[in-house]
C-alpha cells in the first residue's frame, strides 16, 4: 500500500496524475472507558488501507479532528473530546481536496467513520465537484456498507437492540476488537444508560441525558467476531462500490 506520508515529492509526483487518492477522516472524541480517544481514525485508515490492498491508490494522511458530536448522542461531555467547528472541517477537507487536485489527482475517496462529520463532508464535496468539474468522488461511511439484513442479525444473536446499539457500544466496540484489540480496554468494557432519552437538541445537555461513561448503551457483549463478520461485509461493499465509482467496473450485483 501507498501512504503518501512514506513518500518523497518524485515518488509522489510519479503517482498523483494515475492512482486514486484516498482520505481516511475520522476525529477525537470519548468512545468510553474502554476505547481511545481516535477508535474513529483508526477505524478510518484500517477501511483505507482495506482499499490500498485491493487498488493502487494513494492514503493521505488521516484527518484525526472531526466535528463535534451532538453530547446527547455521545452519552455526555468528557475530557479529551477535541472538535473542529464545522466551517473549519469543511475548510480543511477542501484544501487538501484541492492541493490533491492541483498536483494532478481527478478520483478522489473519502472514508469518513464519525457520523457528525457528514455534513461537513458534503459540503466540501459539492463545493469542490462545482469548482472542479473534471474531478469524480466518492465518499462512504463504514455505517452505509452494512445491510440492514446483518445488523438485525448481529441484534438478534447478541440480544442487544439497535436502539441500544449507538456510540462506543456493541458493534462500534467489536470493530475495535478485531481491528485493534491491543487499543481495547477489555477489562472496562461497560454496559451503561442515561436517567432518559432524547432524539432532539437541547442546550445546555441536562444531567437526565447523559451517560456515565459515554457508552450509549450496550457494549458488554461486543466481540472480535461480531467486528469480522461486520468488516467482511463492510470491506467488500467498499471494494465493489469504488469498482463501480472510481473505476466504472460494475462487481457481481452491479451496484450495492
Amino acid at each position: 500500500m501507498t501512504r503518501v506520508e512514506h513518500l518523497t515529492w518524485p515518488e509522489y509526483a510519479r503517482l498523483i496524475e494515475t492512482c486514486p487518492v484516498v482520505l481516511p477522516v475520522g476525529a477525537i472524541d470519548g468512545h468510553g472507558p474502554h476505547l481511545p480517544l481516535s477508535t474513529d481514525t483508526i477505524v478510518a485508515e484500517f477501511l483505507a488501507d482495506a482499499v490500498a490492498r485491493h487498488f493502487e491508490v494513494l492514503v493521505l494522511p488521516a484527518l484525526a479532528y472531526g466535528r463535534r458530536t451532538d453530547p446527547v448522542a455521545g452519552g455526555g461531555i468528557f475530557p479529551g473530546v477535541t472538535d473542529l467547528r464545522a466551517s473549519t472541517l469543511t475548510s480543511v477537507l477542501l484544501d487538501v481536496l484541492r492541493a490533491s487536485h492541483r498536483h494532478g489527482a481527478r478520483r478522489f475517496l473519502l472514508l469518513d467513520s464519525h457520523k457528525a462529520n457528514a455534513g461537513s463532508l458534503q459540503e466540501a464535496v459539492d463545493l469542490f465537484v462545482e469548482a472542479e468539474p473534471d474531478v469524480l468522488v466518492m465518499a462512504a461511511a463504514w455505517w452505509d456498507l452494512v445491510s440492514e439484513d446483518s445488523r438485525n442479525a448481529i441484534a438478534a444473536e447478541s440480544g442487544v437492540a439497535r436502539h441500544d446499539d449507538h456510540h462506543a457500544a456493541l458493534v462500534e466496540t467489536s470493530l475495535m476488537m478485531h481491528i485493534a484489540p491491543e487499543r481495547v480496554r477489555h477489562g472496562l468494557v461497560v454496559d451503561d444508560d442515561a436517567p432518559r432519552r432524547a432524539r432532539y437538541l437541547v442546550r445546555p445537555v441536562p444531567k437526565s441525558l447523559r451517560t456515565r461513561t459515554g457508552v450509549v448503551y450496550r457494549a458488554g457483549r461486543a466481540s472480535p467476531e461480531i467486528g469480522r463478520t461486520l468488516l467482511t461485509e463492510i470491506v467488500a461493499n467498499l471494494i465493489e462500490a469504488v469498482e463501480l465509482e472510481l473505476y466504472g467496473r460494475a462487481g457481481p450485483s452491479g451496484a450495492l
